[in-house]
């Protein structure tokens, strides 16, 4: 079970700070305030009157301008469709040129003259045959030599050509061959050439070449008739001018832009934003010529195609302007629209704060309406609110009071409804099963924190309280979420609501001190009682064995008796010191060699770890090691004030299983002699280590002083070790 938050906190019914703020306003005759709301979550009514205006005006825009948009783009894709066909048309013309001077080298390539060798006959035919002007034909061996050319009259001497890498394309291919534009070698003319393979027979016997001049595709440019501001280039495949509309003269030969080649070698056709040798932007359209892979280009200024879109641009103007226009207008209404709105905003701003509104007119029927209900209203607000303060401020004294007394008993509150399964906790409730005060705490949650072990019972007590209508009384366990235990009271009672429905309300107490200290108590007085019986077993032993040295004549047996018993005590007082919780080695040998030691602290050394006895342990070696010092001040190396006493003692975690190891040595006193029987001591050291530690002595009466070497398993004697890894023989000989 646990318990509802309705008591403190944020949960409360009723929060004390608003209750005396309310009380305050009361107090002082003004209303009191009322929930502030975020002004971003208000629209004005002069943004609606906005939105109204933008919502009848918006849509027309957006139509003109898709219109004058969609009109600007059909005139610019019939201009692109339009130079697009114009730039296919004139690659093919191009083709159609190159493709009739082929034909004119393909009709004397069969010429009967050529295979007769009557090369005189051959220049006239050559020169008869038509080729467009300028232009001339020259017959080659496929070594080099030129036969004819005639460009120059027949028998002329003529240099020898190098186009030994052409001559062998043709001869591979058995095809004609176009070249791009270069410099003749000779005429240092701009030409290109068509070399076309004589076969005679099954070999290439000649090369029939023709150097054509650009000049028939300037003339194909001259007859487009291209508008002066355009330019129009034909383009061989390397990408270089061949002909030009503007300054042919000054670009032929030299290599477009490269925007140009790269659109050309990508598409066959198309139009790209480019830049002209002369420095225009302008949009070029190019088309490659299908048999050749010549381009014609096309490109027109960028301004005269953005001239295009001015026109419906003014019109869009113009439209935005009657908007402007119809802005204003409708600033100036929703100015007279809200200025009376604003005036009775005021008057709800007067009324809120506890002030008399004022009576000035609206000029608008409905709002004065409007102003003349709020006023009447307020009359009647105000009484209640009065009457609202004062029960307020009862339940806040009320509740503080409450708060009070569950804050000084630590105890939380809880309500448990079982028919919704709604549980409402306080913070302090909820700090009882170990959760924040802002953490999500359900009943489901309680029952996941009640301890296996006690969920029947609480169940059972939960059950047996909503049946009999009885008190709710039950303590259990609960697990913390760092899984600590703790223990809860709970206490409740029943509770009809009204609407007819049980819940559960009471309180809940953290116990866990209370039950602690109650369990502590029955160790102690278990654990009291176990020491006792020890204790006064200890003492019936050396009692008895007292008694027994005594009927044999010892007469120091009862200073011996007492001595025990006073070094008992001691031990005693050690433990009690530290709540019978053990104690250090070192600290046990202090207790019993301190009155033996000298001001230099030389007579006496110890020398070992530290290492934590148990509290039977340190009862057992406290008595060995009296029985040491009283043996060594009676018959040892203490009787002189030049003998001395080491004692040293080691872990050894090496051996299984660890042992440690005491070690008793005395040197410097008077010549020691083997007894020759077993004294009361030895037997007592042997029996209290032996018998209850599981210890074993050695005992060596060496003439220059008593050994006494101490084992016992560390698991029979230490509570903790923090310095296992230390050797036996950095201790003990």
């Amino acid at each position: 079970m646990t318990i509802p938050r309705f008591w403190s906190g944020s949960s409360c019914r009723f929060k004390k700070s608003a209750d005396m703020n309310e009380a305050d306003h009361h107090a002082s005759g003004a209303m009191p305030r009322r929930p502030h709301f975020a002004v971003g979550t208000r629209t004005s009514l002069r943004q609606v009157l906005w939105a109204l205006v933008l919502a009848l005006t918006l849509p027309a825009v957006l139509i003109a301008a898709a219109g004058f948009y969609s009109g600007y783009r059909a005139e610019r894709e019939a201009t692109d469709l339009r130079l697009q066909e114009t730039a296919r048309a004139l690659s093919l013309s191009i083709d159609r040129e190159i493709e009739t001077s082929e034909m004119a080298l393909r009709v004397l390539a069969l010429s009967p003259h050529i295979a007769n060798r009557d090369f005189a006959a051959f220049h006239k035919q050559a020169q008869e045959a038509g080729l467009a002007a300028p232009s001339w034909v020259a017959l080659i061996e496929p070594g080099g030599e030129v036969l004819l050319n005639t460009r120059v009259p027949y028998g002329s001497p003529l240099l020898h050509s190098r186009r030994e890498d052409l001559f062998r394309k043709v001869q591979e291919t058995r095809k004609p061959q176009v070249s791009d534009l270069h410099t003749a070698p000779i005429t240092g003319q701009a030409i290109i050439t068509i070399d076309m393979p004589v076969i005679l027979g099954d070999r290439v016997a000649y090369l029939l070449s023709a150097a054509i001049g650009p000049g028939i595709f300037q003339q194909l440019i001259t007859d487009q008739r291209i508008a002066p501001s355009w330019n129009a280039a034909v383009l061989d495949r390397s990408g270089r001018i061949v002909a030009r509309s503007r300054s042919p003269e000054q670009f032929m030969g030299r290599l477009s832009n490269p925007v140009i080649r790269d659109a050309a070698a990508a598409s066959s056709e198309g139009n790209v934003q480019s830049v002209t040798l002369d420095g225009i932007p302008v949009r070029a359209y190019f088309s490659k010529s299908p048999i050749y892979g010549w381009t014609f280009v096309v490109s027109v200024p960028s301004t005269e195609l953005a001239a295009s879109f001015r026109r419906p641009l003014f019109w869009l103007l113009v439209l935005a302007g009657c908007i402007l226009m119809g802005v204003f207008l409708a600033a100036v209404l929703s100015r007279l629209i809200a200025k009376p709105v604003d005036q009775l905003v005021s008057v709800a701003q007067a009324l809120r704060t506890g002030r008399e509104p004022g009576e000035a007119t609206t000029h608008v029927l409905e709002f004065d309406m409007i102003q003349k209900a709020l006023t009447e209203a307020f009359s009647d607000i105000r009484e209640k609110e009065r009457h609202r303060n004062e029960a307020l401020a009862r339940i806040a004294d009320s509740e503080a009071r409450l708060r009070l007394a569950l804050n000084a008993g630590h105890l939380g509150s809880w309500e448990y409804t079982p028919s919704t399964g709604v549980f409402v906790a306080s913070p302090q409730c909820r700090a009882n099963f170990g959760r924040g005060p802002d953490e999500p705490f359900s009943y489901d949650d309680v029952i996941a924190a009640i301890h296996y072990d006690d969920r029947a019972r609480q169940a059972e007590a939960v059950s047996q309280a909503l049946q009999n209508r009885s008190d709710l009384h039950v303590e259990y366990r609960v697990v913390w979420p760092d899984h600590t235990e703790h223990w809860i009271r709970i206490s409740g009672r029943v509770r009809m609501g009204a609407d007819g429905g049980l819940s559960l309300v009471g309180v809940s107490q953290d116990i866990t001190e209370s039950r602690m200290a109650e369990e502590r108590r029955g160790l102690l007085l278990h654990e009291l009682n176990h020491r006792v019986k020890n204790t006064l077993a200890t003492v019936q032993s050396v009692a008895a064995m007292t008694r027994r040295s005594a009927e044999q004549g010892d007469a120091g047996a009862w200073d011996a008796f007492l001595g025990r018993v006073q070094g008992l005590a001691k031990t005693h007082d050690l433990l009690t010191a530290t709540q019978w919780q053990g104690a250090l080695l070192e600290d046990v040998l202090k207790n019993e060699l301190e009155p033996y030691q000298d001001t230099m602290r030389q007579r006496i050394r110890l020398r070992g770890p530290k290492v934590n006895l148990q509290p039977s342990a340190v009862l057992a070696l406290g008595l060995a090691i009296h029985e040491l010092a009283t043996n060594a001040t009676k018959y040892g190396s203490l009787t002189t004030s030049e003998g001395k006493v080491n004692v040293m003692w080691a872990v050894t975690p090496a051996l299984n299983p660890p042992v440690l190891i005491v070690e008793w040595v005395e040197s410097g006193g008077p010549l020691v002699k083997q007894p020759t029987r077993q004294g009361f001591g030895t037997k007592l050291i042997q029996r209290g280590l032996a018998q209850q530690l599981g210890g074993e002595i050695k005992l060596d009466f060496k003439p220059e002083g008593i050994r006494c070497v101490i084992t016992f398993p560390i698991s029979n004697v230490m509570v903790e070790s923090d310095e296992t890894g230390v050797s036996v023989e950095r201790y003990a000989s």
